[in-house]
């Protein structure tokens, strides 16, 4: 067989395009088809009212124009990518030419069928070849393997969570020598045989009611003692060892980017609610100049444009998940507002809202925006995309903190799952910077039933 021969084809589905526009140019030595129907759902997307599918499809198609440059995408060979050895050629299905295919689909919703039909081509002009189908919809994957197309998910930004850096790592022995951290001097991670940790990798010694834990700086190469009490910094103090880990890094403004993940109920949006709540200026303390709070908006029944009301009445449903940790962190007291003639009880922390300390950011709005001293929260971010999370943190300005927390076993984005989703994706990819943290939550705080249904149902 030919090197040529041996070079697998990969028939691109547009979903794998929408989740990551990038991946066209990340494929080694391989040749890559893109059927004439993904072309067709990238233009019809390109104009989607959901911002972050609308740019993608414009990135996609932007890549298609530059090859298009350097040849004829309807050449059998299609065009070489020199950077990375791959070849690119736009295909359409058995039945002919381009414009009888677009003929075809007018009208019709049979996208899917239309995409599988081609890749169904491209194996019959192709004997002998590895002919692979890559998409992030699973019906499609179905159905290719029904009629014996080798289909698979696009991987190369899947992380396992079970894989995905935890944030700690736990050591049995070596509790007596790890006091010395609280010593003059300190202590280096090798004078203990600790190796390969990460900056900002959290160090637990022994076990039960003797637990130390200390926390990697990079830079130095030494173990710091992390603190018990949060409450100058954060008005709360951890309930357990996996909460104090996370304030020690959601008080810290030398990490720029938190990573919280775990099931529900184990405290991730309280506890960087009340960071935040006790680092902005209003409270005489901190950096920060504002808070703002977001997360991706995934309806079910009508969409957001669909509600009544301005754009703060149109989020309030999907930020109830704050204004309920709100409650706690800033009490209201009971008919205080009332009394004064009001018509509604306010809550308390209403007001600043009103002074634009607190902000509700809509995530399919945050694209051009710099934005500086922010402490930014996205909630529920394993239902973005890798590409929606570098979005997002790419807007951060100077002083800007950026805390992404959820829970990956909790997708209910439909082309994302718990290894694909840009939460774990995040965490896993920037683990080596010192300029950012995570915790891995496991322990539920927030009652007995709600730990009983995130650990059994």
């Amino acid at each position: 067989m030919s090197s040529s021969q041996s070079r697998p084809i990969l028939v691109l589905d547009t979903s794998v395009l929408v989740h990551e526009p990038r991946c066209l140019e990340g494929f080694h030595d391989a040749d890559v088809v893109v059927p004439i129907f993904v072309v067709m759902e990238l233009d019809e997307l390109k104009t989607s009212g959901k911002v972050q599918v609308a740019a993608a499809a414009r990135q996609a198609s932007r890549f298609l124009s530059k090859l298009m440059e350097r040849g004829s995408l309807n050449a059998p060979e299609g065009v070489r990518w020199e950077p990375t050895g791959s070849t690119f050629r736009i295909v359409a299905n058995g039945e002919g030419s381009g414009m009888a295919a677009l003929k075809e689909s007018q009208g019709i919703r049979k996208m899917d069928l239309l995409i599988l039909s081609a890749a169904l081509s491209v194996k019959k002009q192709s004997p002998g070849r590895l002919v692979k189908l890559l998409s992030k919809d699973v019906n499609l994957r179905i159905l290719a393997d029904f009629e014996g197309i080798l289909a698979e998910d696009y991987d190369q930004d899947r992380v396992s969570p079970q894989e995905m850096f935890p944030g700690y790592r736990r050591v049995e022995a070596g509790w007596a020598e790890a006091q010395r951290a609280f010593e003059p001097g300190g202590l280096r991670a090798e004078e203990l045989g600790i190796h390969g940790l990460v900056p900002n990798e959290f160090v637990i010694f022994g076990g039960g009611e003797r637990e130390l834990v200390l926390r990697y700086d990079g830079p130095t190469g030494e173990l710091r003692p992390v603190p018990k009490d949060f409450t100058r910094l954060a008005g709360i103090n951890p309930r357990n060892l996996e909460q104090r880990m996370a304030l020690d890094l959601l008080t810290d403004p030398a990490v720029q980017l938190v990573s919280l993940v775990g099931k529900a109920g184990t405290g991730k949006t309280f506890l960087a609610l009340a960071a935040a709540m006790g680092q902005v200026r209003f409270s005489g303390q901190g950096g920060y100049e504002r808070i703002l709070l977001s997360k991706p908006v995934l309806p079910m029944g009508k969409d957001l444009g669909y509600l009544p009301g301005d754009f703060q009445e149109k989020m309030q449903p999907w930020m109830m998940s704050f204004f309920d940790n709100l409650d706690q962190l800033v009490p209201t007291e009971r008919g205080a507002s009332t009394s004064k003639g009001a018509t509604r009880e306010e809550r308390a922390w209403e007001q600043l809202f009103a002074t634009g300390q607190l902000e509700v950011q809509a995530i399919h709005s945050i694209r051009g925006r710099s934005i500086p001293s922010a402490f930014m929260l996205v909630d529920e971010a394993q239902n973005l995309t890798p590409h929606e999370v570098k979005t997002i943190i790419t807007r951060a300005a100077e002083g800007t903190k950026v805390v992404l927390s959820g829970d990956p076993f909790q997708v209910d984005n439909p082309f994302l799952d718990a290894a694909s989703n840009g939460l774990v994706y995040v965490t896993e990819a920037v683990k080596s910077s010192p300029m950012t943290g995570a915790v891995y939550f496991t322990k539920g705080e927030r009652s007995a039933l709600a730990e009983l249904a995130a650990t059994f149902l």
